[in-house]
C-alpha cells in the first residue's frame, strides 16, 4: 500500500498484491466453514429443507426417494411444478430475495436451506426446466440439460446407518399439505384429516419493501390427535418445527417467526397458540391433563376466555374450590372441613392469578366461611333462652377445660354461626334463629364443636381427639350428675 498527494488530499491506494484480493462481490462463502456449521445437526434437516421447498411450489406430487450402501447416502427430491425454478440463480445465491417473503403461506423466507444441504454434500445436482447446476468436487458447474417439468435435487453425501434411519423416521410426522401427493420410496404420505379447524390471529412474517417484518394476521390452526405415547409438534404449514409438551399437536397455516434454522419458536408465541387451543378444547381436557405444562401456560395468557378458565379449574380442583385468606385462617379451616379444595397463592402463577381474579372465578374461604367479626354489633337484646346457653356453655367449659368461658353475643355478616378463641365463645344470632336458643340443651352440639377448637382446628387430630374425649365425660355427667344440666334450677 502507498500514499500520493492528488490535489492536495492525501490518498490511500492499493499495492499489486491488495488488487489480487479485489472483487466485484462484497462477500464470499467459505464452503469448508459453511459446511462446518451444519454438521452438528440431525440429518433430518436435510429432507425437511427440500421437502418444504417442494411443498412451496405449485405442485401435485413430491417424490422423494433414497438409497444407502456403506455410508454412502443418494437423495432424490422430485417435483412436478411446470415452470421449475423461477431464477437458476436461487440454486447457489444466499439470501437471494425471494417472493416466498411477501406470500404468509410460503414456509421459505431465508433462501438459504438448500444451501445448509449442499454443503454437506459429495456432489449435489440441482436440475430444473431452466437447467442444470452442479456442484462437484472442482466447484460449481451449469450444464446445459433442462427437465421438461419440475425439478429434481439430487444428493450424494456420507452419513452411518443409524443417521440415515433417524433421517427418515423424521418424516413419519409430517402433515402432508391436501392436494399433494408426497412419496417417499414408494409410500405415500397421506393427507391427515385436522380433528379441528379454528381461526386465531396470530404473529407471522412478511416482506414490506424489502424489510422481513413481524405483524399480525389470521390464520387457521389445525388441532391433530395424536396417540398416547406419541411426540406432539408444532408444525408450520405441515412442517414439524419443534416438539411441544401438549396434548395435541398444533399446525400453524401461515409463516411462523423463527430463527434461521427454523427451530426455535418464542415462548410469547407458544403461549398465544396454546391459549386458542385450549379455548377451542377446554371441555374435553380430563382432570388428569388439567395441570399439563400447555394448560397451565394458556390459563395465564391475555387470549383465554373465561369459559376455558372455568373449565380448567374445576377439572383440577372440582367444583368445590375456594381460595386462602391467610388473615382469616379459621375461615380456610372451616373450607377444608366442608370438603372443600383451598388453593394457596404459590399453587397458581401471577398471569394465572390475574385471569382467575379478573372474572372473580374463584371466591376466597372468608367469602364463604368468614369467621371474621371485625363488622360485628353486640347483640343487647337477650332473652331467657340466650342466658340459659350462656351459662350452660360457661359451665361445660369450666367442668371439662377448667376455664372461665367469655361468652358473647353479637350480629354480623360473616358466614359462620358461633366462633371461639382465646377463652371466648362468640354466637353470631345473625346466623342462628331466634327459635335457636328455645331449647337451650339443643346447643350442646354446636358448644361442643366450638370448645373443640380449644385444642386445635377442624383439620387437626387434637381437635377431633378432643371432641371424643368431651363427649365421654358429657355423657358421664349426664348419667351421674343429672342435675348438671337443670340450669333453670339452678
Amino acid at each position: 500500500m502507498y500514499t500520493t498527494l492528488i490535489f492536495g488530499y492525501t490518498t490511500i491506494l492499493p499495492s499489486e498484491e491488495e488488487k489480487m484480493l479485489e472483487s466485484k462481490a462484497w462477500f464470499e462463502v467459505d464452503k469448508e466453514g459453511f459446511k462446518e456449521l451444519q454438521l452438528g445437526k440431525s440429518k433430518a434437516y436435510i429432507l425437511r429443507e427440500l421437502i418444504q421447498n417442494a411443498w412451496d411450489e405449485n405442485i401435485k406430487v413430491c417424490k422423494v426417494s433414497t438409497e444407502f450402501d456403506n455410508r454412502s447416502v443418494k437423495i432424490t427430491v422430485e417435483d412436478d411444478n411446470p415452470e421449475g425454478f423461477k431464477d437458476l440463480r436461487d440454486a447457489f445465491t444466499l439470501f437471494k430475495h425471494t417472493n416466498k417473503r411477501q406470500d404468509t403461506s410460503k414456509r421459505g423466507r431465508f433462501n438459504i436451506g438448500e444451501k445448509q444441504v449442499i454443503a454437506v454434500c459429495d456432489e449435489a445436482y440441482i436440475e430444473t426446466t431452466k437447467g442444470t447446476v452442479a456442484f462437484l468436487e472442482d466447484g460449481r458447474h451449469q450444464l446445459v440439460r433442462k427437465r421438461e417439468k419440475g425439478s429434481a435435487v439430487i444428493l450424494n453425501l456420507r452419513m452411518d446407518f443409524s443417521e440415515y434411519e433417524a433421517m427418515l423416521k423424521s418424516l413419519d410426522v409430517y402433515l402432508t399439505p391436501q392436494g399433494i401427493r408426497t412419496i417417499v420410496n414408494g409410500k405415500v404420505l397421506g393427507y391427515k384429516i385436522p380433528y379441528k379447524i379454528i381461526t386465531a390471529n396470530l404473529q407471522t412474517e412478511v416482506d414490506e419493501k424489502g424489510i422481513l417484518k413481524k405483524t399480525m394476521r389470521n390464520t387457521e390452526l389445525h388441532i391433530h390427535k395424536v396417540v398416547q405415547g406419541e411426540p406432539t409438534f408444532l408444525y408450520e404449514l405441515g412442517i414439524p418445527v419443534t416438539s411441544i409438551e401438549c396434548q395435541y399437536s398444533i399446525d400453524v397455516q401461515q409463516k411462523i417467526p423463527l430463527n434461521i434454522d427454523r427451530e426455535t419458536v418464542s415462548q410469547s408465541f407458544l403461549r398465544d397458540v396454546f391459549a386458542e387451543v385450549l379455548n377451542a378444547t377446554a371441555q374435553e381436557i380430563t382432570p388428569e391433563q388439567s395441570s399439563q405444562v400447555w394448560i397451565r401456560e394458556a390459563t395465564g395468557d391475555e387470549r383465554i376466555q373465561t369459559e376455558a378458565v372455568k373449565q380448567v379449574i374445576e377439572k383440577r380442583y372440582g367444583d368445590k374450590v375456594l381460595v386462602a385468606n391467610p388473615f382469616d385462617r379459621n375461615s380456610i379451616d372451616e373450607a377444608i372441613s366442608q370438603g372443600y379444595r383451598v388453593i394457596y397463592g404459590s399453587e397458581l402463577s401471577k398471569e394465572e392469578w390475574t385471569n382467575i381474579k379478573k372474572e372473580n372465578l374463584i371466591l376466597a374461604t372468608s367469602d364463604v366461611f368468614g369467621t371474621s367479626f371485625a363488622d360485628s354489633a353486640p347483640f343487647t337484646d337477650l332473652t331467657e333462652g340466650h342466658l340459659l346457653v350462656k351459662a350452660l356453655a360457661q359451665k361445660i367449659a369450666k367442668r371439662i377445660l377448667d376455664i372461665n368461658l367469655t361468652v358473647n353475643f353479637v350480629k354480623s355478616q360473616a358466614s359462620c354461626a358461633a366462633q371461639y378463641g382465646n377463652g371466648t365463645l362468640t354466637f353470631n344470632v345473625s346466623k342462628l334463629p331466634q327459635t335457636y336458643f328455645e331449647d337451650y340443651l339443643r346447643t350442646i352440639k354446636l358448644i361442643v364443636h366450638e370448645l373443640g377448637h380449644h385444642y386445635g382446628n377442624h383439620t387437626e387430630n387434637s381437635y377431633h381427639e378432643a371432641l371424643t374425649d368431651m363427649a365421654q365425660q358429657l355423657v358421664m355427667i349426664a348419667l351421674t350428675e343429672p342435675t348438671f344440666f337443670e340450669l333453670r334450677e339452678a
